[in-house]
């Protein structure tokens, strides 16, 4: 059984404040079926410090398997000057071991590794900038586009792998607590080598059946589902198959939390696949 435990502190960018949740990434084993006992594997919350009224991502790799994202969310009783809005930037292009982002010309997050994610602070403006990455210390441009950065708004910037090239995915942050004592999941694909897959989420039970998303491709976004607290569980399988690619016990979710979990190629490429969870709210 693969388990990841970070229960000390985990490295983050930004001033202490208040304290907000990190959830840890591991690697899956592609050989585990839903039958066998060794195919638990845990996302692990621990207690870290935060910049007051902002998400912060640990600028962390994978190492041994293990990875971890954390932050919460933007809080609107605290407002930045000037008026700016906070950008997640993930890379999870395998291909490019090191990449920068560009907002309008200005590079705001250098040599960003692959599997690893960083938050950077972004003035807010009237009109779209451009949002562009290029390898480090290459001016080539991977790929770009153009964002409407609004004032304490919150965006998660994706650096996707294609056949050729690579992908921006851009998705702001405009999720609702969940009511009660509840969490909401998603998963994201962005594992070429996963390729087309089914996405469960459901509650600690070992049964296979009503996927949320069926044939989810590189770059497909499933539902946010609703789960009680205590009871998550996600699980992605090969499209069409029972082959469980990855299985996450996601039953240490506080009330109200919401996140998405962003399968990825192992670094260098290839399976297992990664998963690493982005905290969308709380």
């Amino acid at each position: 059984m693969i388990v990841a435990d970070l229960a000390g502190r985990t490295g983050v960018i930004g001033l202490p404040g208040s304290d907000c949740d990190a959830i840890s990434a591991i690697r899956a084993d592609p050989s585990l079926t839903p039958t066998t006992n060794s195919m638990s594997q845990h996302f692990k919350l621990t207690r870290i410090k935060r910049l007051t009224g902002y998400r912060t991502l640990s600028r962390v790799t994978m190492l041994a398997g293990v990875a971890a994202i954390g932050g919460c969310n933007a809080d609107s009783n605290v407002a930045p000057a000037p008026p700016q809005g906070l950008v997640q930037f993930i890379n999870a292009a395998s291909r490019y071991s090191s990449v920068d982002l560009n907002v309008d010309s200005t590079d705001v997050a250098a040599g960003q590794a692959y599997g690893s994610g960083t938050s950077v602070n972004v003035a807010a403006k009237a009109t779209p900038q451009q949002f562009l990455v290029n390898i480090t210390g290459d001016t080539t441009v991977l790929a770009t586009s153009m964002v409407q950065v609004s004032d304490k708004s919150v965006y998660t910037v994706i650096l996707t792998q294609r056949v050729v090239g690579a992908g921006l995915l851009v998705l702001p942050d405009t999720v609702t607590a969940p009511s009660g004592n509840t969490a909401n999941l998603r998963v994201i694909n962005a594992s070429p080598s996963a390729g087309l897959v089914d996405v469960y989420i459901t509650g600690t039970d070992t049964t296979l059946a009503n996927p949320v998303s069926v044939n989810l491709p590189i770059e497909g976004i499933s539902p946010y589902v609703n789960v009680p607290v205590g009871a998550g569980r996600v699980r992605v399988t090969a499209a069409g198959t029972t082959k469980v690619l990855l299985d996450i016990d996601a039953t240490t979710l506080h009330p109200g939390q919401v996140r998405t979990v962003l399968m990825i190629d192992s670094p260098g490429g290839g399976l297992p696949v990664v998963g690493l969870a982005i905290p969308d709210l709380g």
